[in-house]
């Protein structure tokens, strides 16, 4: 048959999973990734059962299936697209119940497309130029990694849509109430052997940590790349929960989001690459955490206010930047630059950032 014959299916498969096509009486074919469109599948309709209608199956990782309910084509009917109502969108109901459901079973979960290409594109142009910067002022300092905090915070109505489109799965996995932690980007340098220990971030890194890790153990990191991840490009990799002797590597393109569970164990590999590794990186929590010795560690931002998105305007964001200037993450066993005060600022930094003065 003609590929152009084939139907096309846009689903967004967790890691592990394989997308099938069933005919009511038992006939099934696998769905191939499309060539060129991200999330999209095709299926041969000349391989399955003439004139009964069929179904799309999502096969997991461990056998077990689930039929999607929501399609039941008949062979001669519909166009050539097979298109999930609400699947553009995580607010769909049902989608934001079964990514909540592989969170909880799995420690992780893919949610595909949160940033659209021209978002992506536009944070790519706030970030560059201050990777740029930063290596050009201090390249020993820095050497292999920099974290660069609170600099999208200021990209207008940025975060007012990731909670609108992100609400209804963020209510689901936390609650009613819901309040950003922290957020910072991480750029892991082009040709580095810089990499991430395995670990969970319920220990929260490092044993002296473990008075803050206590105070966060109910929080959901949220990782989002600003450049497509491959193998080479100091990949995440994860154990699921459900199958920790498997380690998967977390291929993503840039926009996509990985949601990961504080008790799954998790690190990233190498960027042998010739790109930087840019990523996003935010932590939510179900309630505003509460620390007496240090009341700027967190920013406490609320993004849902009874499971509604928080007001989110560009005026709280930038108010939120200026009062949170000594913001220090205290989950980074590395080390962070803090744009404000040109420096290094964690405690884990090397000496040479330590003993440079304050600007």
């Amino acid at each position: 048959m003609n590929p152009s014959d084939h139907r096309l299916i846009e689903m967004h498969l967790q890691h592990g999973e394989r997308l099938l096509a069933r005919s009511e009486g038992g006939v099934s074919v696998d769905c191939a990734p499309h060539p060129a469109l991200p999330h999209v599948y095709t299926v041969d309709p000349g391989k399955l059962a003439p004139g009964e209608p069929f179904r799309y199956v999502v096969r997991r990782a461990d056998g077990a299936e689930r039929t999607e309910r929501f399609f039941a084509h008949s062979l001669d009917q519909g166009g050539p697209v097979d298109v999930w109502e609400g699947i553009r969108a995580v607010d769909n109901a049902f989608y934001a119940t079964e990514v909540k459901e592989h969170f909880e079973r799995r420690g992780f979960a893919v949610v595909r497309g949160v940033l659209s290409a021209d978002v992506v594109s536009a944070l790519r142009g706030v970030v560059n130029p201050l990777i740029a910067d930063v290596w050009e002022r201090d390249r020993a300092a820095h050497r292999d990694k920099i974290n660069l905090e609170k600099v999208l915070l200021r990209v207008p109505y940025l975060l007012q849509a990731m909670a609108e489109k992100l609400g209804p799965l963020l209510q689901r996995i936390l609650g009613d109430e819901v309040f950003l932690e922290y957020e910072q980007v991480m750029v892991v340098r082009a040709g580095s052997s810089y990499a991430t220990k395995r670990h969970r971030d319920v220990d929260g890194g490092k044993e002296a940590f473990s008075e803050a890790s206590r105070r966060h153990k109910g929080s959901v990191h949220l990782w989002i790349p600003l450049v497509d991840i491959d193998e080479t490009r100091a990949c995440m990799y994860v154990d699921p929960l459900d199958a920790p002797e498997r380690t998967l590597e977390m291929t993503m393109r840039a926009g996509d989001a990985l949601f990961l569970h504080n008790h799954v164990w998790h690190g990233s590999r190498a960027n042998t690459s010739a790109v930087d590794r840019a990523s996003w990186l935010l932590n939510f929590a179900p309630a505003p955490s509460r620390d007496e010795s240090n009341p700027d560690a967190d920013l406490n931002l609320p993004i849902l206010r009874g499971g509604q998105p928080a007001d989110l305007s560009p005026d709280v964001c930038s108010r939120l930047v200026r009062e949170k200037h000594t913001f220090l993450n205290l989950f980074d066993a590395f080390f962070t630059y803090d744009p404000s005060r040109l420096r290094m600022v964690h405690p884990d930094n090397r000496r040479e950032s330590r003993e440079r003065p304050a600007v």
